[in-house]
């Protein structure tokens, strides 16, 4: 008898022990932030943490990122995650509903605000001048190259003074067929078609933000014929689909030695990382007599969504995102970060390439962000975007020409303004985007 009232006064501490460890969970306050969906990034992640979640008595939940689709649809459940990615056009849409944070009314009297950089703000801002994305990173596009190769062929770097016939004759030189010549052994340069945006400020295309109609300026033409050469006339670059087929990476090109220049994000952390080969970075190559533009993303940030029972838990978290988390720092958007001492003194290898050059660059001749969804108002991208981007894979692999596809404009555009008059009669909508968007209209209507 003894034994078994020892026994059930055990099974009940251990109830009491598991429930007060739960009650004390459940109490404990959640954040959920929606990361990329890469293994090493959670972990890393996940690690650093633990310590912020210990500091602050509050539990984060990692959530991978697995498309805009899955996102949109834990939306619809009414189960979106607190923290989460938007570019442009996904923060406008989800703004003008009512889903998300201001973070002019989380933020209003904390200094840390006076820490960030204006611009990072204003690219956070939408129609009705509400804060709803924190732009919590930017970069620019550099050129990176095996030295090895470079040394092999004799060939000087390239560096801050180069242009794209520079850029060409190394690329050319650069390229192997094989003995027989029946294919390439290894090409000079490549870069992938979302880098596109790098040719076009070069080449002196300028585009205002939120375009309602689409178009392809004069200076776009040219950049696209320029790309074009590199694949069909130059022979320098592999084709879109050929990459695609192969499924290849950019740093498994330059490790394996397929080729000798990719153009990628700096700074790009797993990237660099993944790099086995003696290598360098150059600015982007100036093409002809325009002045010199360099890329700086200008769209991308964490949002918190209007479903979020701790906003301001959430406004904390995005602070640590970009102060302390190692795999975040030190972060351009803030005023007192010192981004090259700081990356270098990370991660020492970038002190043996001219990393330091390409981001001052990029600074003293800012050029802005010309991507799709930062160039076009955010009702008129998906529309566009749904005509075009088929049309464009037929361009970039040759099989259709710009004129053909510029004589398809005034469809493309008829489509997008139906849809604009049912987006600007929509009653879910804000009223201040409602207006802004029939005011757009009007304009055009004029």
């Amino acid at each position: 008898m003894h034994r078994k009232t020892h026994y059930f006064l055990r099974l009940v501490i251990s109830a009491l022990f598991l429930f007060s460890c739960s009650s004390e969970q459940n109490d404990t306050p959640q954040i959920t932030l929606n990361v990329p969906a890469n293994a090493n990034l959670i972990q890393r992640l996940g690690m650093e943490l633990k310590a912020y979640e210990k500091e602050n008595n509050v539990r984060v939940k990692l959530i991978p990122f697995s498309g805009q689709e899955k996102l949109y649809a834990m939306i619809a459940a009414g189960q979106p995650p607190d923290i989460f990615y938007t570019n442009t056009v996904v923060r406008d849409q989800l703004a003008a509903e009512g889903l998300l944070q201001n973070l002019h009314d989380i933020a209003a009297n904390d200094p840390f605000v006076q820490r960030i950089l204006p611009e990072f703000i204003e690219r956070g801002e939408s129609l009705d001048g509400g804060w709803y994305q924190f732009c919590d990173w930017t970069y620019t596009f550099g050129v990176y190259y095996n030295k090895d190769l470079f040394d092999q062929f004799n060939i000087p770097y390239p560096d801050s003074t180069w242009d794209w016939q520079g850029m060409l004759d190394r690329a050319g030189k650069l390229t192997v067929r094989t003995q027989d010549d029946a294919a390439y052994e290894q090409y000079g340069v490549y870069i992938a078609r979302h880098f596109f945006s790098a040719i076009e400020l070069m080449a002196g295309a300028r585009s205002q933000p939120n375009e309602l109609l689409f178009d392809i300026s004069e200076a776009s033409q040219t950049a696209l014929r320029l790309y074009l050469d590199l694949m069909f006339k130059h022979d320098v670059m592999p084709q879109l689909k050929y990459v695609q087929a192969q499924g290849m990476q950019m740093a498994q090109m330059l490790n394996t030695g397929k080729v000798a220049m990719v153009v990628e994000a700096v700074p790009n952390l797993d990237f660099i990382s993944s790099l086995k080969i003696n290598w360098d970075v150059a600015p982007f190559p100036q093409i002809g007599n325009h002045a010199r533009r360099y890329f700086r993303s200008a769209s991308g940030g964490l949002s918190i969504s209007s479903n979020c029972q701790h906003p301001e838990l959430a406004w904390e978290l995005l602070k640590w995102l970009v102060t302390k988390s190692p795999y975040n720092t030190p972060n351009p958007v803030l005023k007192d970060s010192e981004v090259i001492s700081g990356w270098k003194q990370k991660y020492p290898i970038l002190a043996k390439t001219h990393f330091d050059q390409v981001w001052r660059l990029s600074e003293q001749f800012d050029g802005g962000d010309s991507r799709d969804f930062v160039r076009y108002f955010s009702w008129s991208s998906n529309v566009i975007l749904e005509q075009v981007s088929p049309k464009m894979d037929l361009v970039l692999a040759n099989q259709l020409s710009i004129a053909d596809l510029l004589a398809m404009k005034a469809e493309i555009n008829a489509k997008v303004l139906r849809e604009l008059q049912i987006v600007a009669d929509n009653p879910s909508l804000k009223p201040a985007f409602r207006q802004a968007i029939q005011q757009r209209l009007a304009e055009i209507n004029k």
